[in-house]
């Protein structure tokens, strides 16, 4: 969104500096440090930073964006990026329909690189790069992407990444982004924007790295300064054209900035309240120096604005939402319509309050958001009625979102909770908190699920259906990390709370838990004990999927313990109980497990042709509720299930559906195993040309990835195969 005057002013001290460092020779990887007050224009002067780069005839510099909330640690924005950077990828080879505007500057990347231009083959090997996978250091993945993109950058070209925090940077979070700028590759450009008390300014490690450099330089410890009384002069002539109808004289205006000591927000958002029909003379602006007092200013022609009530709700939602936002969700939350949204839009002043972001638009400026925020919740924090009944309409917006994707939304996911804070309190955040815990391990937002159910925490009851929940999920966590102790002591804190309290739910599925952990570590007696006991718990509930997956858990122990027909038993038990469920993928899902576990102990037993039917079943229902990734990993073991029957034609067959959806998903690794395991079957009917041509695709594969040892075994066998 174009501002009313776009004209930029001053700053040539730092802009010069900027350009002297991006243009020098050995174009290393570095960051550069922007430092200033609230107001001091670090995003504008950091936009002009990007538009002088790219003006720049010398050099072929693309940008990317990133406005960073205060939820977002740099783990979680490094996801974020791979994750957009891979769905646009997808989008740019043509194997995604939707284009979101989250990852639209990818694409606009993408386009401006010709990574994908002409009919050439996508680059699977950057593909996959590009995916995030929560198995490995989310550090060394990011590194590894920016060397990619370092790669395919022309000899003169530069990477510029914008991280514009909209609130102060919690300390914690320092040490990540100094191991990734420590580790910059050449032609990769780092911009930062920091208040001089945030913790890029003060830390004495990052501030040491080598490649690091502050504008202004460090000497200056209030960072930005006001501009010079030309330079606000020149603004003043910019704005004339639009300014002509007005009855003052300019000489009024320059003296009034005097007041404002030329502070850079104050004199834009003076000039642009000029532009308000009220206003009709400078009598009715603020004279205070302080710039905190032109929010109020603002604040009042946004009440007294002829669009009415709408510009309240709509600034009010923003201030709600806290970070960028999308134009249907903020309309939503402020309950307007997208005609009366664009009517905001185009009038002058109200559009000059509105940032638009790569992801969305914001409130422009921090003073203006700060003091409507002052206005919605009281002193210590709590949110006046009007500010629950936004923060309320904000969670049925993301909660939808997240209904309504087959894969979680990252941002729904993070915010979902924090506003049910505001709504609920602690009762509710713990519980909402529960119900995004699946999205938050999918996604591999360990760090941050972690941190808010530590939170959660510290605000919940002692000894309460809350603080087991919360051990719980913490046991989730930790599970899913593979630190199974600390799996095990969260858990039955969880249990001993459920216990005490009397909650049979809470009970079950920490017993459930507990046993899952003693049957991954094959402590199988131990494992039937617990999931025995959280039987007998899911029994009194209405929990009937919990039910199911402990019963097959169990039969699958029983079995392993050759007490084969009581692990009928308990797989005829999870039968019955399926038809219990009332909501409909879960049902469908827990249908599809049972033929699976049912299907695994008759191939087990020789029984192809039952086993066979059973595995075709749970592949129909895995189908009609779009689980993919299930149904390749049942295409596969089909394809082992013929392949031991000798039926090789039909385990070809089922193999290269697994490879398909693999190849279709982007999985390379399972895509490049498929390969090799249809080069084994083809050698098994004696077919040498396509073992040949599978085993060279599967090479090509595992060259992209990387992976030098499944190249050294391919290259063997098809010597070997030579002789």
């Amino acid at each position: 969104m174009e501002r009313i005057i776009n004209t930029f002013v001053g700053r040539e001290e730092e802009r010069g500096k900027w350009l002297e460092l991006l243009a020098n020779r050995d174009a290393e990887g570095k960051a550069i440090v922007v430092v200033g007050k609230y107001g001091m224009g670090k995003t504008r002067l950091l936009d002009q930073m990007v538009a002088d780069a790219q003006e720049n005839k010398s050099l072929q510099c693309v940008s990317l964006r990133y406005s960073v909330a205060p939820s977002d640690s740099p783990s979680m924005v490094m996801k974020m990026m791979l994750e957009d950077a891979f769905q646009a990828a997808r989008y740019a080879a043509g194997s995604l329909d939707y284009e979101g505007k989250r990852f639209g500057q990818w694409n606009l990347l993408y386009q401006q690189l010709g990574l994908f231009s002409g009919n050439k083959e996508p680059d699977y090997r950057f593909f996959h790069a590009l995916r995030y996978d929560h198995r490995k250091n989310i550090v060394e993945q990011f590194l590894l992407r920016l060397r990619l993109l370092a790669d395919i950058l022309p000899d003169k070209g530069r990477l510029l990444m914008v991280i514009d925090p909209e609130q102060d940077t919690p300390t914690v979070r320092v040490e990540l982004w100094s191991q990734i700028v420590r580790e910059l590759p050449p032609k990769i450009v780092f911009l930062f924007a920091q208040r001089f008390k945030d913790t890029l300014a003060i830390n004495e490690k990052f501030r040491s790295l080598p490649n690091v450099y502050f504008l202004p330089p460090l000497d200056a410890p209030q960072g930005l300064s006001d501009l010079k009384d030309s330079e606000t002069l020149q603004l003043i002539e910019a704005y004339q054209p639009v300014l002509k109808d007005q009855t003052f004289h300019y000489q009024e205006l320059t003296e009034l900035f005097h007041c404002y000591r030329n502070h850079p927000y104050a004199v834009h958002a003076s000039l642009d309240l000029l532009l308000c029909k009220n206003i009709e003379n400078l009598n009715q602006l603020p004279r205070e120096p302080t710039p905190q007092y032109i929010a109020p200013a603002q604040w009042k022609q946004i009440v007294e604005h002829p669009l009415g009530r709408d510009a309240v709700f709509l600034f009010e939602a923003y201030t709600v939402l806290e970070i960028p936002s999308l134009d249907e969700m903020v309309c939503w939350v402020a309950d307007i319509t997208q005609n009366s949204f664009k009517t905001i839009l185009a009038e002058p002043f109200l559009c000059s309050l509105i940032r638009d972001e790569p992801d969305g638009r914001i409130i422009y400026h921090h003073h203006l958001s700060a003091y409507i925020r002052s206005l919605l919740y009281t002193a210590d924090g709590s949110p006046t009625q009007e500010a629950v009944r936004l923060h309320q309409r904000a969670m049925i917006g993301y909660g939808e979102l997240m209904r309504r994707t087959l894969k979680p939304d990252p941002l729904a996911t993070v915010r979902l909770p924090e506003h049910s804070l505001a709504v609920g309190g602690a009762e509710l955040f713990a519980e909402t908190l529960g119900h995004c815990a699946d999205a938050f391990l999918t996604l591999g937002f360990f760090q941050t699920f972690g941190a808010m159910i530590e939170r959660a925490l510290s605000l919940v009851s002692p000894q309460s259906v809350e603080e087991s929940e919360l051990f719980f999920q913490f046991g989730r966590l930790r599970a899913h990390q593979g630190d199974f102790n600390a799996a095990v002591r969260y858990y039955e804190q969880s249990l001993q709370i459920a216990k005490l309290i009397t909650e049979p739910e809470r009970i079950a599925e920490a017993l459930f838990a507990l046993g899952k952990i003693s049957y991954e570590l094959h402590h199988d007696v131990e494992a039937e004990q617990h999931l025995q006991e959280a039987i007998i718990y899911y029994e009194s509930g209405p929990d009937q999927a919990g039910l199911v997956e402990t019963l097959l858990c169990l039969g699958n122990v029983l079995w392993r313990q050759k007490k084969n027909e009581e692990s009928q038993t308990a797989f005829d038990e999870a039968a019955k109980a399926v038809s219990g469920i009332k909501n409909y993928r879960l049902r469908v899902r827990s249908e599809a497990a049972v033929f699976t576990a049912r299907g695994r102990i008759l191939d087990e037993l020789g029984k192809t042709s039952q086993a066979a039917e059973l595995y075709y079943k749970a592949i129909d229902l895995t189908q009609n509720i779009y689980d993919r990734e299930a149904e390749a990993e049942l295409h596969s073991q089909l394809g082992s299930l013929f392949e031991r029957s000798g039926d090789l034609k039909t385990a070809e067959k089922n193999l290269s559906k697994a490879m398909e959806i693999h190849r279709d998903m982007t999985l390379v690794e399972h895509w490049a195993e498929d390969c090799v395991r249809l080069a084994q079957l083809a050698k098994k009917q004696g077919n040498q040309k396509l073992v040949h041509e599978r085993l060279q695709l599967a090479r090509q594969l595992f060259h992209q990835l990387g992976n030098s040892l499944k190249i050294a075994e391919i290259d063997a066998e098809i010597k070997e195969k030579e002789k």
